[in-house]
């Protein structure tokens, strides 16, 4: 009897505590050297790459502390971390919100789009939908 207790128990929490059904999706791609356009030059197509993708809550340029390109002390939450594949593919389930995304570099965490809002990295995930996001890392880059 007790047995059967816990195992309704369980199944009771189990389906109240689904994982999420949307998140992120998308490529971390790695940039670097001159690419510059010009004459008899092409641009070689982007490169995937392996990287450790930190999503927060929503972050403004006023909730972290910037040194060059890169991004520490955020002091928005931490929801998850992830790794992205040797080709830079990825998929993280998250709640419907607003995040931003980072990749983890040897200097700091790295984010090179901010919205007119001052919201760096941001993506929206909507209810039942992965939202792509491609992600390029080019602090190595010159333009």
């Amino acid at each position: 009897m007790k047995k059967l207790l816990l195992l309704l128990a369980f199944f009771s929490i189990a389906q109240f505590t689904k994982a999420p059904k949307e998140g992120i999706k998308g490529q971390v791609f790695w940039i670097s050297g001159n690419q510059m356009p010009g004459p008899g030059k092409s641009i070689p197509p982007n490169q995937g790459i392996a990287r450790e993708i930190h999503i927060y809550k929503a972050t403004n340029l006023k909730d972290v502390h910037q040194k060059d390109q890169f991004f520490y002390e955020i002091k928005t939450e931490l929801v998850a971390k992830a790794w992205s594949s040797m080709d830079g593919s990825f998929k993280i389930k998250l709640y419907p919100g607003e995040y931003s995304v980072f990749t983890l570099e040897p200097s700091g965490l790295f984010a090179n789009v901010i919205d007119q809002n001052g919201c760096i990295g941001c993506v929206v995930v909507q209810a039942k939908k992965y939202s792509w996001l491609a992600i390029t890392i080019d602090y190595e880059a010159a333009y």
